[in-house]
């Protein structure tokens, strides 16, 4: 064979197993420290607390889900919830993604899982109407994560979703 058949093959070969892999799907992830000075309250620095931790959330869009892992550190009592916010800095605002989280944890502790687009909880009146529009939200930085304890049910520690590049 020519040099120029084998590259020609080889090219070929290459572009029919380029074709047959599945499309990748298209994930963005976004991170989030969290802290009581986050918290939109109406003390200047948020809530006063020795509680801290992180965020990481991965939008999938083939799958149509977004998966969360929190970590949570020096929590002083029990924690109540744990959920994606739609909202600015400093800024309260409702819930739209709800995590599930370990009951009555405290102090040091993780959790993660998944939750489907479908399960997306929309607040028409602040602009959710679709889970499309709590994915944009999301993207483009104005979501947050939040811990909510049984000394601060409103929100113990908080941080701004950032997406990572």
């Amino acid at each position: 064979m020519t040099s120029g058949l084998m590259k020609t093959l080889g090219a070929t070969a290459l572009l029919v197993g380029l074709t047959a892999m599945p499309a990748a799907a298209q994930t963005f992830t976004l991170k989030a420290t969290l802290n009581g000075a986050g918290e939109a309250t109406t003390i200047a620095n948020g809530i006063n607390t020795g509680a801290f931790g992180d965020c990481t959330v991965v939008v999938d869009m083939g799958a149509q889900a977004v998966n969360y892992s929190v970590n949570v550190f020096n929590l002083p009592s029990g924690v109540l919830a744990s959920h994606i916010h739609v909202g600015a800095e400093k800024t309260a605002g409702p819930v739209v993604v709800n995590f599930v989280v370990p009951q009555t944890a405290s102090n040091d502790f993780g959790f993660s899982g998944t939750t489907a687009f479908s399960a997306f909880v929309l607040r028409p009146d602040q602009g959710i109407r679709s889970s499309d529009d709590m994915v944009q939200a999301i993207l483009g930085g104005n979501s947050y994560c939040n811990v909510h304890s049984a000394v601060n049910p409103a929100g113990e520690i908080r941080g701004q979703l950032i997406l990572q590049k």
